[in-house]
Formats: C-alpha cells, sequence, structure tokens
C-alpha cells in the first residue's frame, strides 16, 4: 500500500462491511501456519498457562535462562524490516509473576506494558505483579527476585509506575523498570475512538523504551493476543510511516501471527488498529505539510518520511473482546467474534465527526469520502432549507388569519349586546 492512502482503505471497508471478511481472511490465513507449541502442551507447563488454547509457539518462545524449568507463556515478536522487537505474553498467574520478573531481568527488557485491567467483567484477568504501595515490596523468593514501587503517575487514562527490580543474592545493581498501566479500555468491547490509546502509545515512546538499543518491552493483556497484538501492529505501522515505507497492515499482521498465535482476536479489534494507523497518518501528513510551508520550500517530497508523531491527536474503534479464564480466547468457540459488533454502524458517524475535527491536509483529488459527505451535506442544507421555508410560510398564513378571527368574534358580541339593549328598551 502507498503512503497517504490508509484514510481510503478503511472508508472502502466501511462502505463494504468488511471488516469481517478482512478477518476471516486473515484468520483462514494464519491457520495454515505449520508451527508447533509442543512446550506449551506438556504436563510440567499446563498450570503455567492461563488458557489452554493460547500457547506460544516453540520455534519463537522466550526461555528462561536460569531456571529448572525455562517455560514461560511469551513469544518475541521480531520486525526486523524496521528494527522493533516485542515480547508480547499472558497476565501473569500467582505461580508466574516471579517468571515474568525473571524474563524482564533476562532480556534486559526496560517496561512492561500492561493493557488490561485486574479485574474485567467480574472477572480476575491478572494477578498483581507490583506492590501497592511504596511502603511495602513484593519479594518472589523461588525465582529470587524483589521488586519495589518507586514513583507512580496518574494520567487520565493511563498510570505510569516506575519501578526497582532487584536481583536477590547477586552483586549486580537494581535496575529501574517502567510499567505502563493503560486503564481506559472498555471491559466490553473496544474504544469508541483511538485517541486516549495513541495518546499512550506517544508516552510509552517517548521514554525510548521501545527502540531496538534496549531488551524488548514486555506487552501483555489477558491472554497476552488481543490487545496485545493491537499495540505492537499499531506501533509498527507507525515506525513504516515514520520512515516513508510503503506497508501492508495485513500483511504485517499475518507475519506477527507466526511469532504468537491468534494476534487481533475480533473484528472489531481490526478496525480499531486501521482507525489508529489512518489517523495518525494523517497527522502526520500535516505536519509535514506545516513544516514544508514554515521552510518555504514547495518542492519537497510528499512521501519523504515524515516528522516523528509525539502527541497524537483525536481519537476509535474496534480491538479485543479479551479472553476470558473459561477458555474464551478460543477462536473457533467464539462465534461472536466473527458477527459484526452492532455498536460499529452506530458509532461510524460519531467516528467521522470527531476526525473531521482534526487537521487534515486537503488533497485537490477529492477522496470518494469527501465527494459523499459533501453530497449528504448539501442534501441535508437542501432539505433543512426547504423545511425552514415551509415552517415561515406556515407562521405567515397564521398570522394573516388571526385579525379576521378578531373581526367576526368582536362583530358576533357586539350583534349580542345590541340585541339585548333594544329587547330591555323595547320590550
Amino acid at each position: 500500500m502507498k503512503l497517504g492512502q490508509m484514510d481510503e482503505l478503511v472508508f472502502e471497508i466501511e462502505e463494504q462491511h468488511g471488516w469481517d471478511k478482512l478477518f476471516r481472511e486473515i484468520k483462514a490465513t494464519s491457520a495454515a501456519f505449520d508451527l508447533s507449541c509442543k512446550a506449551a502442551k506438556s504436563q510440567e507447563n499446563r498450570t503455567r498457562n492461563r488458557y489452554r488454547d493460547v500457547s506460544p509457539f516453540d520455534h519463537s518462545r522466550v526461555k528462561l535462562v536460569d531456571a529448572q524449568n525455562d517455560y514461560i507463556n511469551s513469544n518475541l515478536v521480531k520486525v526486523e524490516s524496521v528494527g522493533r522487537y516485542y515480547i508480547l505474553s499472558q497476565g501473569p498467574l500467582p505461580n508466574t509473576s516471579g517468571h515474568m520478573w525473571q524474563m524482564v531481568w533476562e532480556q534486559n527488557s526496560k517496561a512492561v506494558i500492561m493493557l488490561n485491567k485486574i479485574i474485567e467483567k467480574g472477572t480476575r484477568k491478572c494477578h498483581q505483579y507490583w506492590p501497592p504501595d511504596s511502603i511495602h515490596s513484593l519479594c518472589f523468593e523461588d525465582d529470587g527476585f524483589e521488586v519495589r514501587l518507586i514513583n507512580e503517575k496518574d494520567d487520565t487514562n493511563f498510570i505510569i509506575r516506575e519501578l526497582e527490580l532487584k536481583k536477590l543474592n547477586s552483586s549486580d545493581p537494581p535496575r529501574v523498570i517502567y510499567q505502563f498501566h493503560y486503564v481506559a479500555w472498555p471491559d466490553f468491547g473496544v474504544p469508541e475512538s483511538p485517541t486516549a490509546f495513541l495518546d499512550f502509545l506517544a508516552c510509552v515512546r517517548e521514554h525510548g523504551v521501545l527502540e531496538s538499543n534496549v531488551g524488548p518491552p514486555v506487552i501483555h493483556c489477558s491472554a497476552g493476543i488481543g490487545r496485545s497484538g493491537t499495540f505492537a501492529l499499531v506501533d509498527t505501522c507507525l515506525v513504516y510511516l515514520k520512515m516513508g515505507i510503503p506497508f501492508d497492515v495485513r500483511e504485517i499482521l499475518l507475519d506477527m501471527r507466526k511469532y504468537r498465535m491468534g494476534l487481533i482476536q475480533t473484528p472489531q479489534q481490526l478496525r480499531f488498529s486501521y482507525l489508529a494507523i489512518a489517523q495518525c497518518e494523517r497527522i502526520l501528513k500535516q505536519n509535514s505539510v506545516s513544516s514544508v510551508s514554515s521552510s518555504g520550500s514547495e518542492d519537497e517530497n510528499e512521501e519523504e518520511p515524515p516528522p516523528q508523531v509525539e502527541d497524537p491527536a483525536p481519537e476509535e474503534q474496534p480491538p479485543p473482546a479479551e479472553a476470558s479464564d473459561s477458555d474464551e480466547p478460543k477462536e473457533n468457540s467464539r462465534k461472536r467474534h466473527a458477527e459484526p459488533d452492532k455498536s460499529v454502524e452506530e458509532k461510524r458517524g460519531k467516528q467521522e465527526d470527531i476526525n473531521t475535527s482534526e487537521p487534515v491536509v486537503v488533497d485537490n483529488n477529492n477522496t470518494k469520502e469527501s465527494a459523499l459527505r459533501k453530497r449528504t451535506i448539501a442534501k441535508k442544507n437542501a432539505d433543512l432549507k426547504e423545511h425552514v421555508e415551509q415552517i415561515k410560510s406556515n407562521m405567515k398564513k397564521n398570522e394573516n388569519q388571526r385579525p379576521w378571527k378578531h373581526y367576526v368574534i368582536g362583530g358576533i358580541l357586539a350583534t349580542v349586546v345590541i340585541g339585548m339593549a333594544v329587547r330591555y328598551w323595547y320590550g
């Protein structure tokens, strides 16, 4: 796909109601991948899996180094063409929280990105693997690690925690690990707009924890495939945008699914990802045009790598109806994932209103969306004008009729009074 075409692509899929079809195609293609999960299925590792049907592929699973059992439900997802590496993991269980911190230490990760709340829909989605305050610490003696809370900053939609990770019985100095906890994802469906999610992603990027010169970030939700896949997909595509490299969202997602199964669980999550990427493309394009105008160089190539997005603007829709503890992630068993979300169509108009308030570069060749919107607005204005004129006409008629009513009523009253007087005097 050429740069600058995300809006047009999203519009075409919306017009065709094609999100379910696109999701089914991706699901069917990735189902043909012949990739084993033998380690996850072994008897000794079954208690280390949150869901029976979400397992790490053997070829890409992260292995614990200093442990008798090297298994953890995590995969290293590589996008080598743009230098991005992510560890996608399930939400830690009580018996695997220490393993998660061991993985963070051994992989030299600088951040843990958490995309779910501890409790959602009345179900525990993840064990709390960090201390509740700065007074107490969490000690994982069996795994040899201790975690302390240094600082906590509460934003509107997310929380940034600065944690100290210490390896017990070691001379290695403690490390500072950032936890970025996104708390604005609704318990049902997906956010109405990507804006808050993109603000969160921008904050994570600003801390430099996604760069290739540090260890891969650990990204988790509950199953580690829905929201986690959404985050990795959107971030990767934004790197392509920044570098000015043409890309295909569908192909990138399929390639990611070769490292961890089932990334992006629903058509709604898929749509949300496309909307987020399209929104960032508009912002980057606007910033690029603004920088060209300010510098006075009008001959710059439009497809030159755009400036980095530090503060993405306005917000949508689709990622995970996240897996529940009753094997909900099982794609084949969740018919609702193949059904269109009724709220999608209702919210589409709202989304367009939000997007039109953003700075958008106007193309001389109007897109289909712009033309359709203009025709719709023109028709609505014409109908409104006709309706207003009709109301004015009716009001004028009523006003013209009222004086005659007064004269008629006055005449009747006068006749009655005169008649009574004549009868009184001559009767």
